[in-house]
């Protein structure tokens, strides 16, 4: 019997590029995942959205990227459930509506481990999912009680990421600026981006 291990990436994706895409293939490869699931947040508790957009276009542009990847896949259960998203309510939901082995692989950038311990319900959290944690340039991961060294491969394991420098931050910036953000996002999001003049201050 095959089996069948499951990715999630949680993240703003405002908006989604390529950076995001190729990130997500290589922890797919290297973790011998059989599909990942995007999920946009709809509120992230720790942090701000910056430039808000209808959380609706973020998802459009999620999908429009995805789209035709048969193991990318997209849930938008925290833009429906509306409100704070808390990824201990996000897990229990994966575990309620996917089939998968062992535990679900969480992926989350190493400025988010840093922040570990304000998450809430964090050690249910630790015994539902694995931690994949990219590294970030300025972010490096700080062992603590929740990601200790000792436990490297049990909770969690550190993923050296792929150096691109892609920032949906930069596109935003762009976009402000008239200037090209074409080869950062997916030819299907530039063009949905400009259709709905998004990320633009008139």
């Amino acid at each position: 019997m095959v089996s069948h291990k499951l990715g999630v990436f949680g993240g703003t994706f405002n908006p989604i590029h390529i950076a995001h895409l190729r990130l997500a293939e290589d922890v797919r490869e290297s973790f011998s995942l059989e599909s990942i699931i995007f999920i946009p947040t709809n509120d992230p508790p720790h942090k701000n959205i910056p430039a808000y957009i209808d959380p609706q276009h973020r998802l459009r542009m999620l999908e429009l990227a995805v789209n035709g990847i048969e193991y990318f896949k997209l849930d938008d259960i925290e833009i429906k459930r509306g409100g704070i998203s808390y990824t201990i309510n996000t897990v229990e939901y994966i575990y309620e509506n996917f089939e998968f082995d062992g535990k679900p692989f969480f992926i989350i950038g190493s400025d988010l481990a840093n922040e570990i311990h304000t998450w809430k319900e964090i050690d249910i959290l630790l015994q539902r999912v694995y931690f994949v944690v990219l590294i970030r340039d300025g972010f490096p991961i700080l062992e603590n009680q929740y990601f200790p060294a000792a436990s490297l491969h049990k909770t969690w394991d550190r993923f050296e990421r792929r150096k691109i420098d892609i920032t949906s931050s930069e596109i935003r910036k762009r976009v402000k600026e008239r200037r090209s953000i074409r080869y950062l996002v997916p030819d299907e999001v530039l063009e949905y981006i400009k259709e709905k003049r998004l990320y633009i201050v008139d």
